[in-house]
């Protein structure tokens, strides 16, 4: 927090500007703190400008206040969300992106040659791993399953791919499998065993590194049904009453 008491006065009359950086992650809110005091000076005019701060005004500018409301923005994302009246013309940036990063400068109109308040900030926005997907079953077969997400929040970089993640919990062995096409939101998947329990989890992937875990399901494919009838029946008779019947075993599908 800034506020202009005796001990900036010197530096401000020599044009010296406070700075500072800030780094923020893709997605946030992101608040730029620039204050000054309001009970000594009164309500003055302010205004946030990107890039250096200019001899006059603000470059480039975002947001400009008459010391008690807002009087112009650039954009609904930029907020002035202090007490103006008060002297609190803090900026507040909504869901932050990659091109929010560059110089803020901060301009409180204080009447005199160079008595001006300025203040710039160097914002640092950076892209992070994609949100867990949430994942549900639509449909369970004897060798598929067909698996639905839905769209996560791809932490500034675009979503690659999804990794799919089967695990046979009887067998303890797993598959993996790596769907490259980012816009689908559901998958059948193939070559199961039948009648065996598996865990399905997720995972999306962009340039930054993979998200946590999704949720993790647990089912069990369902039974699978003979190929066909039984193989080379034979009758023998054993009595005027009985008949011994046999026959090879059916393949089942595996």
């Amino acid at each position: 927090m800034f506020s202009l008491g005796r001990s900036l006065l010197f530096c401000l009359l020599l044009g010296c500007v406070s700075a500072e950086s800030i780094i923020a992650t893709v997605g946030e809110d992101v608040t730029l703190i620039c204050n000054y005091d309001a009970k000594y000076y009164g309500k003055l005019p302010a205004c946030w400008g990107r890039g250096a701060i200019p001899s006059r005004g603000c470059d480039n500018e975002v947001i400009k206040a008459d010391g008690t409301t807002v009087t112009s923005r650039l954009s609904e994302r930029y907020l002035l969300k202090g007490d103006i009246g008060e002297g609190d013309v803090s900026l507040t940036i909504r869901q932050v992106e990659e091109g929010d990063s560059g110089m803020y400068g901060c301009r409180v109109e204080i009447p005199g040659w160079f008595n001006d308040h300025k203040h710039q900030l160097t914002l640092t926005v950076v892209a992070v791993r994609p949100n867990a997907p949430k994942v549900e079953i639509r449909e369970v077969k004897p060798r598929t399953v067909t698996v639905r997400w839905s769209p996560v929040f791809d932490g500034g970089k675009p979503i690659e791919s999804y990794l799919i993640d089967l695990y046979i919990i009887e067998l303890s062995s797993r598959q993996t499998t790596e769907v490259y096409n980012p816009k689908l939101t559901q998958l059948t998947l193939a070559e199961l065993r039948p009648a065996k329990a598996y865990d399905l989890r997720m995972f999306a992937i962009n340039s930054v590194g993979r998200s946590d875990t999704s949720n993790v399901l647990t089912f069990t494919t369902k039974e699978a049904a003979p190929e066909g009838p039984p193989l080379d029946m034979q009758l023998e008779p054993l009595s005027s009453y009985t008949i011994k019947v046999t026959w090879k075993d059916y393949k089942l599908q595996t």
